[in-house]
């Protein structure tokens, strides 16, 4: 799998640039669509909170990229809600961006607590 950047201290994880590539085979064509995308982030996510025992409980905050705001927030919105749907929804702001690595639509940064 390939490293996604990040790093772990004091039973916090901070994870960066979390894009809808695929981790396996990065070469891969990103998915066309921002929801597409935004499933395929937290699908990355996934895979790395189920290496450290986490699930999307542990995450406490979200940063989010988003290119065409207007057009894409709200559709990027729905798949986040149903993402984080029955568990405390974790801080988060939205930012729009001119552009993103690869053409993607979206890319996320994590902030993760370990449980104590």
């Amino acid at each position: 799998m390939s490293a996604l950047p990040e790093a772990w201290a004091g039973g916090w994880g901070f994870i960066s640039g979390v894009g809808p590539a695929d981790l396996e085979n990065p070469s891969v064509a990103l998915p066309e669509s921002v929801e597409d995308q935004t499933r395929k982030i937290f699908s990355n996510l996934e895979q790395l909170l189920r290496r450290r025992g986490l699930g999307r409980q542990n995450v406490v905050s979200v940063r989010i990229h988003l290119v065409e705001f207007k057009r894409f927030h709200e559709r990027m919105n729905r798949v986040y809600e149903g993402f984080f749907e029955g568990s405390q929804a974790p801080a988060r702001s939205c930012i729009g961006v001119a552009a993103l690595t690869r053409g993607a639509l979206v890319e996320m940064d994590f902030i993760v607590k370990e449980p104590t």
